[in-house]
């Protein structure tokens, strides 16, 4: 499969030259008037104060002048992945009713609380992390944390909560399968993952109809535990004022029962292949191509995220100006390099007609390989890394984000020290290390693809590239 994976590629390439394909020097576009672009800022970072509990909760403060605001994010190991075998999609309603209902509040009772307080609550869970955060004002910080703390130790989960997240959890998959992208994503993580619990994407009805109080109640008791769960604090109260209210509502905190188990290291990589998803009567393909990659942290985590920003990244990539800009075959390609704890994942998707789903296949695969054969120009690169680094700048400009941002690196076992490597990793990155990338990760005969489309419009254009498997989710 791999050879003919490569002829066919080879073939592609030589019917994009012949096509007329987007050249590797861009077109700058001059618009006249506009200044010189301003010298990149960097993060400013405030000192952040590292401490532990007795019960080992760890602690990362950071003092925030300015706006009277406290941002607190406690995260715990343990998400999706996660999930019991036999219960797979449990996360879900777990994240829908951790903060329905304590000991002694209701669902109602917290809501009330933070609106009086000036605040707001957010419950999420991926796939290695579960996290809840509260965003208010630095005065009411002490009622705050005392909230924030009932959730975390005291979550009771009322049946008629369970009841509701579940019911609301079932609509959601029947709404969600009308979408191409449903069976399509169970399909590609599979072929990407296999059996590691990264592959999991839609939950089971079935399954999800059976989750009690009990259920959710064991993942919370395994999750939810000091010795594994950091709080992070931004805001405008001293760090030692955090470390107080800190030690006042959580040194009480214990773990109970075992932990969850330990996940392990997810595939480095997949077998070239195409598989259909059969639509029919679907007058769109969407398109998925990808591959398993190295976890968060990982030595090319720079390098890779600027290759990808070139190939399509951003607005401005070469993918988007191939296939949307110059050919008109898809409204907004997407490419992304995403980094978890355990292994990571790189994808290209694009809905497209029927008619046009080979020769964006071939697009696709034209660009990926041009990122290894050739340098990117100068500009492409500037442009690249400037994007990256104004993104990352707003994304952590507020307390909110910065304390979101934190709790995620703890959880892929960074230190507070790796936000300020982001910037100048990123300006580090050469045009050799680009093209390194492309080498290495993003070459076409490296990929998986698996697509959704009407079978009898596309199967015969998709022989081009070799074997078409027919899959089923």
């Amino acid at each position: 499969m791999k050879q003919s994976w490569i002829m066919n590629t080879l073939l592609g390439l030589a019917l994009v030259a012949t096509a007329g394909a987007v050249s590797a020097k861009e077109k700058e576009v001059q618009i006249k008037g506009l200044p010189d672009y301003a010298q990149d800022k960097p993060l400013v970072l405030p000192a952040v104060v590292e401490k532990k509990l007795s019960n080992g909760l760890t602690l990362w403060l950071i003092e925030r002048p300015g706006l009277p605001l406290l941002s607190m994010y406690l995260a715990v190991k343990g998400g999706e992945a996660s999930d019991p075998e036999n219960l797979k999609g449990l996360s879900n309603v777990l994240s829908a009713t951790l903060d329905a209902g304590t000991k002694t509040r209701s669902s109602r009772q917290i809501a009330e609380q933070l609106q009086a307080l000036g605040a707001d609550i957010e419950v999420g869970i991926g796939n290695d992390i579960s996290f809840i955060g509260i965003d208010g004002l630095s005065s009411g910080a002490d009622a705050l944390l005392e909230i924030l703390s009932d959730t975390v130790r005291n979550a009771s989960f009322p049946d008629n909560e369970v009841k509701l997240a579940v019911e609301n959890e079932l609509q959601s998959i029947i709404a969600n399968k009308s979408q191409p992208s449903y069976h399509l994503s169970q399909v590609f993580y599979r072929e990407l993952f296999g059996e590691h619990p990264y592959a999991f994407v839609n939950p089971d009805p079935k399954i999800i109809a059976r989750i009690t109080r009990n259920h959710l109640h064991s993942a919370y008791r395994q999750r939810f535990r000091p010795d594994q769960a950091i709080l992070v604090m931004v805001g405008k109260l001293s760090t030692k004022e955090m470390e107080a209210l800190a030690d006042k509502h959580f040194s009480g905190w214990k773990s109970q029962g075992d932990k969850p188990a330990d996940i392990p290291p997810a595939p480095l990589e997949v077998q070239p292949t195409l598989l259909l998803v059969d639509r029919p009567h679907s007058v769109q393909s969407t398109i998925y191509v990808g591959r398993p990659m190295p976890a968060a942290g990982n030595a090319d985590e720079f390098p890779l995220e600027v290759a990808n920003t070139i190939f399509g990244g951003a607005f401005g990539s070469r993918l988007t100006m191939n296939i949307r800009e110059d050919k008109g075959y898809t409204y907004s390609p997407r490419a992304s390099v995403s980094s978890w704890s355990k292994g990571g994942m790189f994808s290209v998707s694009a809905s497209v007609r029927n008619e046009v789903t080979a020769a964006t296949l071939v697009e696709i695969f034209y660009e990926l390989d041009r990122l290894g054969a050739t340098l990117p120009e100068d500009k492409e690169l500037a442009r690249a890394q400037r994007y990256l680094k104004g993104s990352f700048l707003l994304a952590n400009e507020t307390s909110s984000s910065l304390a979101s941002t934190l709790t995620s690196y703890w959880i892929d076992g960074k230190t507070p020290a790796d936000l300020a490597k982001y910037v100048p990793g990123i300006e580090k990155v050469s045009k050799q290390d680009v093209q390194q990338m492309g080498r290495k990760y993003l070459a076409s005969r490296q990929q998986a693809v698996a697509i959704s489309g009407d079978a009898k419009a596309i199967k015969d254009m998709l022989s081009l590239f070799g074997e078409v498997k027919m899959a089923t989710p």
